[in-house]
């Protein structure tokens, strides 16, 4: 007996060619997916999402060279590097969150509709708490912390050294949840 009189051998043949147009549909439909994505990648985002892209329509074409300048308008690898012989200044800022928010509240109600009411009233709360001194209320965040910043009095040079002993003598206050320093660069010293 022979392979292909095998009782079973008609019924394996018929299988495969029943799944071939499956195996080809599913071929073509990565291929389209495939060409979508190619088009529509990080490096030709201007492309549309059906376009096919120009390196499979148009004869190929000399790469550009890795010494190339950028396009203008576009920024470069050093956009927001200090240029010249800028320096850099670091700055710093203080996330606080309260253990009982209700002291807060209306501080916090009052940023989200009227940002300069909210520092007055900051301002005004600070005045019988000696420890925030010298900070004031930069922003709130969506977990009802308050975000201060240095009031800029005195010498630059010093706010810095100020921050961090704020920042170490708020984190041990009875009603402070965290005291959290967050240093910031500013490339230029803006």
């Amino acid at each position: 007996m022979a392979v292909s009189d095998a009782p079973g051998a008609a019924h394996e043949a018929n299988r495969f060619k029943a799944a071939g147009p499956t195996a080809a549909a599913i071929g073509i439909i990565t291929s389209i997916i495939g060409v979508s994505l190619l088009a529509s990648s990080p490096e030709n985002p201007s492309a549309p999402a059906g376009a096919i892209p120009p390196a499979i329509t148009s004869a190929p074409t000399a790469a550009p060279s890795p010494a190339a300048a950028p396009e203008p308008g576009l920024p470069g690898i050093q956009f927001d590097q200090p240029s010249g012989g800028g320096s850099t200044q670091m700055g710093m800022e203080i996330v606080v969150k309260f253990k009982d928010d209700a002291k807060m509240k209306d501080i916090i109600d009052a940023f989200w509709k009227d940002q300069s009411s909210a520092r007055a009233k900051f301002d005004a709360w600070k005045a019988n708490r000696p420890e925030f001194a010298k900070l004031k209320l930069d922003r709130v965040t969506y977990s009802n912390e308050l975000v201060l910043v240095h009031d800029g009095s005195g010498p630059a040079a010093e706010q810095l050294p100020a921050m961090k002993t704020i920042a170490a003598r708020l984190g041990s206050v009875a009603d402070v949840s965290y005291a959290e320093p967050n240093m910031t660069a500013h490339p230029g010293g803006q």
